[in-house]
């Protein structure tokens, strides 16, 4: 026992250094054990090794002073022996006097003191639980709404007019690979504007407007071009006619082909509309604001004698069977107009507009009006609520046809508040009209054709210095040249970009 007192008084455990025991605290309690007073060292249990010590002559165990932290562990196992004289039973340390101020011994099981509670251990596995269940559930919510976005507009695109044309088996001149690559950084459109008297029949007539449309894949503007309908070109081997012939003469097929071949162009796709959905569109955008000229006002048609706007607007609703619906808050069209300024047309007086080449300065000047209104659409499409386009995709997708696949129409209505319309201007942009025949009447000439698709080059895809195919528009371009005798002197009319 002396030997245990003298490794205690030396702040010493074992054979190895160790910690000085704590100041301020008693080194010592007396027990009266046998009849006669021991006095036993204590020292904290984070102090001493794992496992108890015990004296070689009694039976006792350090023990921990209250004061002190709890043990990160404690064993529940004890010596088997005879309990000290004076000891509890069930307690785990003998009887005597305790320091003041110390709690009874603890009947608690030793598995409390072992380690602290696994309470937040498990409230973090819950909230990680929790946590991940609610990204699941989004994760659903998300796929949910774009099944029926997909959903929507497939059962909305798929009213339009899918045609299966290859658009890469039309025909295209001879283009060097310069070109090509200029090309392939737009997306180049031909719209057609179908003039075949009937409610959504997009097979034949001829193509009163035809606009082409260049988009930069990159900038994302959009620069349209409106190719005149009287143009003089060749319209299939060795036909020349009107432009707006080639759609009446061979579909579709044929008009792409007269644009490739006379334009040195490669159009990677089409959209036509007739006249009739063109009013749709403007009344479910709510009507568009156009001016009125004092020039449209005086105007009439040579061959009717009325008045050339009037008599447009009329026709849009007699030969169409077109009535605005007066839900709409629409009434039957007002043909006539008292006196010039900006008016809020509906869709039959919208098309009226488009068609009338009277006081506007013949075919151009109605190209110029066709664009005008293209671009209104456009603006206020971009800013259209959702019940607007669905009723435009209701009234209107059915009377399109369009070589577009359905990704490439989704992708382009989903970036339609990303396009910026740029310039826009009129093909030929050096003319002048003649009449080279009594079947074809008076056409537009472009003076000279070469010179024209320079330009056209120019201004749609930003190519300068650009040489026209020699084996097609130089071709082209000499025979119509040959055959009115126009060359790029002989131009009356300018047109500018605007």
């Amino acid at each position: 026992m002396d030997e245990y007192r003298n490794r205690g008084s030396r702040g010493t455990r074992g054979t190895g250094s160790g910690r000085n025991t704590r100041s301020g605290h008693s080194n010592s309690r007396n027990y009266n054990s046998r009849g006669s007073e021991l006095n036993v060292e204590f020292y904290d249990l984070d102090d001493m090794p794992r496992g108890r010590y015990y004296d070689d002559e009694e039976d006792y165990a350090p023990r921990r002073r209250s004061s002190d932290e709890p043990p990160r562990r404690r064993s529940t196992s004890r010596p088997a022996g005879s309990r000290p004289s004076g000891s509890r039973s069930g307690s785990s340390r003998p009887s005597g006097s305790r320091p003041s101020g110390q709690r009874p011994s603890s009947s608690r099981s030793s598995s409390q003191h072992r380690r602290p509670s696994s309470g937040p251990r498990r409230s973090s596995k819950a909230q990680k639980k929790k946590q991940a269940r609610r990204t699941i559930l989004v994760v659903e919510i998300v796929i949910v709404i774009i099944l029926a976005l997909v959903f929507f507009l497939w059962s909305k695109f798929g009213k339009v007019n899918w045609d299966n044309i290859q658009m890469d088996e039309i025909e295209v001149n001879n283009l060097d690979e310069g070109t090509t690559e200029v090309l392939s950084n737009y997306t180049t459109l031909a719209l057609f504007g179908v003039d075949n008297r009937s409610n959504g029949n997009l097979d034949s007539g001829n193509s009163d407007a035809i606009i082409l449309v260049s988009i930069n894949n990159d900038t994302k503007d959009v620069k349209m071009v409106s190719v005149q309908r009287d143009t003089y070109l060749r319209v299939d081997k060795d036909l020349y006619r009107k432009c707006n012939y080639a759609y009446n003469h061979g579909g579709v097929e044929k008009a792409l082909e007269m644009l490739n071949t006379n334009l040195d162009l490669k159009i990677d796709g089409y959209v036509s509309v007739d006249f009739y959905a063109l009013a749709k569109i403007v009344d479910d955008l709510g009507g568009l604001d156009l001016d009125i000229t004092q020039k449209m006002i005086d105007t009439n048609n040579p061959e009717t004698g009325q008045n050339a706007l009037a008599g447009y607007i009329a026709e849009v609703e007699n030969v169409l069977n077109y009535y605005p619906d007066e839900k709409d808050g629409w009434k039957m069209s007002d043909c006539y107009f008292d006196k010039p300024g900006t008016y809020h047309l509906n869709g039959a007086q919208v098309v009226g507009y488009c068609r009338n080449r009277y006081a506007v300065n013949n075919d151009y000047g109605r190209a110029d009006n066709q664009r005008k209104v293209v671009k209104l659409i456009v603006e206020k499409a971009k800013s259209a609520n959702v019940s607007q386009l669905n009723k435009i995709a209701d009234d209107v997708f059915p009377k399109i046809s369009t070589s577009l696949s359905l990704s490439q129409c989704i992708s382009m209505a989903a970036s339609v508040g990303d396009y910026n319309m740029a310039e826009s201007s009129g093909f030929p942009f050096a003319l002048k009209t003649t009449t080279v025949s009594k079947k074809t009447g008076s056409v537009v000439v472009p003076c000279t054709l070469t010179s024209n698709v320079v330009q056209l080059h120019s201004f749609l895809f930003d190519q300068q210095d650009y040489d026209p195919t020699d084996d097609m528009v130089d071709v082209i371009s000499d025979h119509i040249k040959s055959e009115t005798g126009y060359s790029e002197s002989s131009a009356e009319i300018t047109q500018q970009a605007q």
